[in-house]
């Protein structure tokens, strides 16, 4: 048990470190405000409740055109968006070949007219009335094609479970840009026009259920130069307050992700990494006397307090990090032995 302490606390120590540093790759958004034509896209299925808070912060932003995209909802979402003074497109679901979210952003950017700026916004986020310019004005300081920002939120997830999880995006898309996928979270992401066409817009991800990652890593493939920056600020978002919610959502992104890039190996390698999870986080717990423990439950609380701090949480939070690694475990077990995610009523896993 000896060694296994040492291994527990190098690997705390190496990864947190990697993490905390990886945070200097993210820029505050910009404080200057550019005005340009931007093409904001809602899409949007049931969200009735949701649009009255993000409508009334993002319509009549300086240069920005409001386009809602109603998927199939039953909730009288499009008489809601049009009444906040937002133009409404309907759709009665998405094509064959295509996710849901994905088809619903290309039919918003099919109505597309001399903009220059795509901006594609989740219904649940609510936005201060200079976000757009702020977002504009950090690309064109950046020299870059498309900047993206997660929200912040105040339920328990956000400081429970999202630290672990942010750990884990930073591993596998990491804000330096040198990770097999570019970072992009879907709550907010603007775009060049002309650099999203030239890497052939939603089209070239259809099926795909990562559309944020996806689109910051083509991107960054096609010659485009994306950044991670933080707005979150900005931002708040409702849509994973709740323990439930957050679990489901990240469900919902965790197992088609698997799936599109590891094709079958995408269920053993989860279970792999729920089980070496689990461990991560319960080692500390378990040796509570040993030093080592006490190393690498204190590393682990390092990049945990950073990201509380960031969006304005209770750093106390931090002590609890080996327990939000040990449920990011259970989490992944989960996604693994229980397939099948859903998301608004569709199947997505």
């Amino acid at each position: 048990m000896g060694m296994i302490g040492v291994v527990s606390a190098i690997a705390s120590v190496a990864r947190s470190g990697r993490t905390f540093a990886q945070w200097k790759h993210v820029p505050s958004v910009s404080t200057a405000s550019v005005e340009a034509p931007v093409l904001a896209v809602v899409p949007a299925r049931d969200e009735a409740l949701t649009l009255p808070r993000l409508l009334p912060g993002l319509v009549g932003q300086p240069g920005v055109r409001v386009v809602v995209v109603d998927d199939a909802s039953s909730d009288g979402t499009a008489a809601v968006a049009r009444s906040l003074g937002a133009e409404v497109i309907e759709s009665s679901g998405p094509a064959d070949g295509w996710a849901g979210k994905t088809h619903a952003m290309h039919l918003g950017v099919a109505a597309a007219q001399d903009e220059e700026w795509l901006l594609f916004v989740d219904a649940d986020v609510t936005c201060t009335p200079d976000l757009v310019g702020r977002l504009v004005a950090s690309a064109v300081e950046l020299g870059a094609d498309l900047v993206s920002s997660s929200g912040r939120g105040s339920g328990p997830a956000w400081w429970f479970l999202l630290p672990a999880f942010n750990t884990l995006v930073f591993e596998g898309s990491p804000p330096d840009g040198r990770g097999p996928t570019a970072l992009a979270v879907g709550h907010c992401v603007l775009v060049r026009r002309a650099a999203f066409e030239a890497a052939g817009g939603w089209q070239a991800l259809a099926g795909t259920h990562a559309d944020d990652v996806g689109l910051a890593t083509l991107i960054r493939d096609t010659g485009g130069v994306p950044r991670f920056i933080d707005a979150s600020m900005l931002l708040t978002t409702s849509g994973i307050d709740t323990f439930g919610d957050c679990w489901r959502s990240l469900r919902k992104s965790i197992q088609p992700a698997f799936r599109e890039m590891f094709g079958p190996w995408g269920r053993p390698l989860l279970v792999a990494a729920g089980l070496l999870h689990l461990a991560y986080g319960l080692l500390p717990v378990l040796r509570p006397r040993s030093p080592w423990s006490w190393l690498a439950w204190f590393a682990q609380a390092v990049p945990h307090r950073e990201f509380v701090r960031r969006i304005g949480l209770p750093q106390t939070s931090a002590v609890l990090a080996p327990f939000a690694w040990a449920t990011i475990g259970v989490f992944l077990l989960d996604c693994a032995l229980r397939p099948g995610a859903q998301w608004k009523d569709r199947r997505v896993g």
